[in-house]
C-alpha cells in the first residue's frame, strides 16, 4: 500500500491526478507494486475550457469515487433539472433502448460476425446480412433499428454498431437512480467530451456544477483501496465490474458522513491502525487529509514507529475494557455447523447485501397457530378450512421448489449443449434419447444415463425421468431445453401467484419466527414479544421481499424431513397426513443436511428469475418516460434476457433489490 501511495504521490507532484485506482489496475513485479492503465488522469491544472472528472472519454469507475461526484435532484421540487439531464444524454439513451431489443447473447454474436467479416474470415461465405439474420433469435433483420437495418455495408454497419455498444456501456453508468419512495435522483457528476461524439454538448447545460480534479479525490479511492485490502470489500454495495448497485447506494454515497464512516470502518476493518487512518480518509472533501504526503505520515506506514505504538497500546486498553464488560457463550460444534448453514447466508446470497439488521428465519401464515402447552410448540387447529388452505399452501411451495430444481437441471444440460468441443455430439445424443424415451419402460435407465453424463449425483434421478416423461405426444423437456428460465418462471411465477390469491383472501397475515435447529414455528412468550407479527397483506411486499424468505425456510426444512419437515415448518399437527397433491412435487427433493451447496444454488437461481431487478426497471422506467408522473410502458421482459445464462456466470449476475 506504502508503493502505491508514493507513486500517486509523485504524480500529483508532476501535477497529475490519476483517478483510477482500482485493485485490477495495481501490479505486481516480484515485490514492486506499479500502476497501469493511465487513460483517466487528468492534469490538477490545465489550459483546458473544460478539465473536469467525469469526461465519457474516460474510464468511469463509480465504487472508487468520493460523495462529491455524486448529484441529487428533488423531483418534486426541481424536474426540470432531470429533464436537461436527459435531454443532455438523450443521443447516449437513445442508442442504448435501441440496442437492448436484442439479447446479450444476439449483441455477442453480432459483434462476432461483425469482425470475422471485417477481417475477411468468413469461411461460410454467406453475405454479412444474412449470417445477422440467422443469428437473431427475437427479432428479424429488418426489426432492427432503422439505423442499422438501412445500412448497406458491413463497414457502415460496424461503425453504428460499435457506437451503439460504447453508448450502452456509458448508460449503464451515466443514467440517473431513481428513488420513487423519496422523490429524488442520484447521478454521476459526469459529461460528454468524446472527439467523435454526434454533436456539441454544453456542460453549462449540466444540472450540477463539474468538479475539478484534485488530490483529495485520488485521496479518497486511495481510502477505497486500503479499505478493499484491509476488509476485502468495498464500504458500498458495488458488482464485479465496480459499477454501484441500486439506488441505496448512490444515495449512501452522496449523503455519506463521518457517522457512516466510522460505522462501516469499526464493522469491517480489523487493523486499529487501518481504522484510524480511513477515519480520516473515507470522509467528506472538507474534512479529508488534503493530499497524500498528510496520508503517508500515519503510523499505519510506519507500524515499528513510536507513535504507532503508543496508538496500538491505547487501543489495546480499550479492547480489554470491552472484552472485560462483555461475556460470551460458549458455542458448540454443532452449533458452529448451524451458524454456517444459517438462514442468514441464503439471506445475504437472496438479497446480495451483508447488512441484514433483523431475523431471516421466518414463515408467513394465512392462518392462525395456537401453543400446544403439551409440546411447547405452535400447532395449527384442524379444522375443514384449514386442511384445504394447508394443502393448497404446501403444493404452491412445494412446486416452485420443484420448478427450480428442473432449472438448475436444464441449465447444466444447456452448459452441456453449449461446450464448444462436444456440444453438438451431446446435443445428437440428447434428441436420441428423447426418442427413447417415448417408451415409458425406458424412461428410468435413460435418466440415469443422462445424470450420470452431467456428473449430477442419483438425487436427480427421478428429476430427469420425470421430466422425460410424455405428456400424450409432447415431451415435457421440451420447453425447458428451449428456455429453462422462462420455463421456470413461468411456473414459479404461476405458483407465487397462486399464493398471492391464498395469502388475501383473509387480508391480515402471521409473521412466525422459525427455529433454526427444528425448523418449526418457535414459541415465544407474546407478553414480552411482537411475535407473532400481524402484517396487512401487500401482493409487492409479499412476492418481492417476504417469498423469498419464505422459499429458503421451505427449502432448509425439506432437507431435514422433506415433506413432514415442511409440514412441521407450516405448523401442521402430527396427526396430519402429507396429502397425494404433495407427492408429485418429489422429485423436487434435491436438498439434505450433509450438502447445503443445492439450497445455495437455488436461492441464487430464484434471485435471477424472480422480479428482483425492480429498482432497475424503476430506473429505466424514470428515465425513459416523462418526469410528470406519466406511466411507462416497459416491462421486465424488455429489460433482460437470460436465454445465455449458465451456472458459470450466474454467480457474476446481481438484478437484487437491494437491502430487504
Amino acid at each position: 500500500a506504502r508503493q502505491i501511495g508514493e507513486t500517486i504521490k509523485s504524480l500529483h507532484e508532476q501535477g497529475i491526478s490519476y483517478l483510477d485506482l482500482q485493485l485490477k489496475n495495481v501490479l505486481q513485479f516480484g515485490k514492486q507494486m506499479m500502476l497501469s492503465d493511465f487513460g483517466s488522469t487528468l492534469f490538477l491544472k490545465s489550459i483546458l475550457d473544460v478539465n473536469a472528472i467525469g469526461g465519457s472519454s474516460s474510464t468511469i469507475c463509480p465504487s472508487v469515487l468520493p460523495p462529491e461526484l455524486v448529484a441529487k435532484i428533488d423531483l418534486s421540487t426541481d424536474g426540470f433539472k432531470f429533464d436537461l439531464f436527459r435531454s443532455y444524454w438523450k443521443h447516449v439513451s437513445d442508442d442504448a433502448e435501441s440496442i437492448r431489443v436484442l439479447t446479450p447473447h444476439e449483441r455477442q454474436l453480432i459483434s462476432k460476425i461483425i469482425v470475422s467479416h471485417k477481417g475477411g474470415q468468413n469461411s461460410m461465405r454467406q453475405s454479412w446480412r444474412d449470417e445477422i439474420s440467422s443469428s437473431l433469435e427475437t427479432i428479424e433483420f429488418r426489426d432492427l433499428p432503422q439505423v442499422l437495418s438501412s445500412c448497406g455495408s458491413v463497414h457502415n454497419f460496424s461503425v453504428i454498431w460499435e457506437r451503439m455498444c460504447a453508448n450502452n456501456r456509458l448508460w449503464d453508468i451515466v443514467r440517473p437512480r431513481v428513488d420513487m419512495t423519496n422523490q429524488c435522483a442520484y447521478m454521476l457528476k459526469t459529461f460528454e467530451d468524446r472527439d467523435d461524439s454526434q454533436m456539441l454538448h454544453d456542460v453549462s447545460d449540466l444540472p450540477y456544477k463539474l468538479i475539478h480534479p484534485s488530490e483529495k479525490v485520488d485521496v479518497w479511492a486511495f481510502g477505497i483501496f486500503i479499505y478493499q485490502l484491509c476488509g476485502g470489500g468495498n464500504p458500498f454495495h458495488t458488482g464485479y465490474q465496480g459499477h454501484l448497485l441500486g439506488v441505496d447506494a448512490y444515495s449512501r454515497l452522496h449523503h455519506w458522513s463521518k457517522v457512516d464512516a466510522d460505522k462501516s470502518i469499526s464493522e469491517h476493518i480489523q487493523d486499529p491502525l487501518a481504522q484510524d487512518l480511513l477515519r480520516q480518509i473515507l470522509i467528506p472533501a472538507s474534512e479529508r487529509l488534503p493530499n497524500m504526503t498528510a496520508v503517508l505520515r500515519h503510523p499505519f506506514f510506519s507500524p515499528t514507529s513510536t507513535e504507532a505504538e503508543r496508538y496500538l497500546e491505547k487501543h489495546e486498553e480499550m479492547q480489554l475494557l470491552r472484552e472485560n464488560t462483555v461475556v460470551v457463550g460458549k458455542v458448540t460444534g454443532a452449533t458452529s455447523r448451524m451458524l454456517e448453514d444459517s438462514m442468514e447466508k441464503y439471506s445475504r446470497i437472496a438479497f446480495s447485501t451483508d447488512r441484514i439488521a433483523f431475523p431471516t428465519c421466518f414463515v408467513v401464515l394465512p392462518y392462525d397457530l395456537q401453543l400446544d402447552e403439551s409440546q411447547n410448540r405452535y400447532c395449527a387447529m384442524p379444522s375443514k378450512e384449514y386442511a384445504s388452505c394447508a394443502e393448497r399452501l404446501g403444493k404452491c411451495l412445494l412446486e416452485i421448489n420443484k420448478a427450480t430444481a428442473r432449472m438448475s437441471f436444464w441449465i447444466r444440460m444447456n452448459d452441456k449443449i453449449r461446450d464448444p468441443r462436444n456440444g453438438d455430439n451431446f446435443k445428437s445424443q440428447m434428441q436420441e434419447w428423447i426418442i427413447r424415451a417415448r417408451q415409458p419402460d425406458n424412461l428410468n435407465a435413460i435418466a440415469k444415463e443422462i445424470v450420470k453424463s452431467l456428473g449430477l449425483g442419483p438425487n436427480y434421478n427421478l428429476l430427469c425421468e420425470e421430466i422425460l416423461a410424455f405428456d400424450g405426444s409432447i415431451s415435457k423437456a421440451k420447453s425447458y431445453m428451449k428456455n429453462p428460465l422462462r420455463a421456470a418462471r413461468r411456473a414459479i411465477g404461476q405458483n407465487a401467484d397462486s399464493l398471492a390469491d391464498l395469502f388475501s383472501l383473509d387480508g391480515s397475515l402471521s409473521l412466525y419466527l422459525i427455529d433454526e435447529d427444528t425448523m418449526m414455528p418457535a414459541y415465544v412468550d407474546e407478553r414480552h414479544s411482537p411475535y407473532p407479527l400481524r402484517i396487512h397483506f401487500d401482493k409487492s411486499l409479499f412476492k418481492n421481499a417476504l417469498l423469498p424468505f419464505i422459499n429458503i425456510a421451505v427449502m432448509k426444512a425439506l432437507a431435514r424431513g422433506r415433506f413432514h419437515g415442511l409440514a412441521s415448518l407450516l405448523g401442521f399437527p402430527p396427526s396430519f397426513i402429507i396429502p397425494d397433491s404433495w407427492k408429485a412435487s418429489e422429485p423436487g427433493l434435491l436438498h439434505s443436511t450433509e450438502n447445503s451447496d443445492s439450497i445455495e444454488e437455488f436461492v441464487l437461481l430464484q434471485k435471477v428469475v424472480r422480479k428482483d431487478d425492480l429498482q432497475s426497471l424503476w430506473d429505466d422506467a424514470s428515465v425513459n418516460s416523462s418526469y410528470s408522473g406519466s406511466r411507462s410502458t416497459a416491462t421486465y421482459s424488455d429489460i433482460h434476457s437470460f436465454s445465455n445464462l449458465s451456472l458459470r456466470s450466474s454467480a457474476s449476475i446481481d438484478l437484487s433489490e437491494g437491502d430487504p
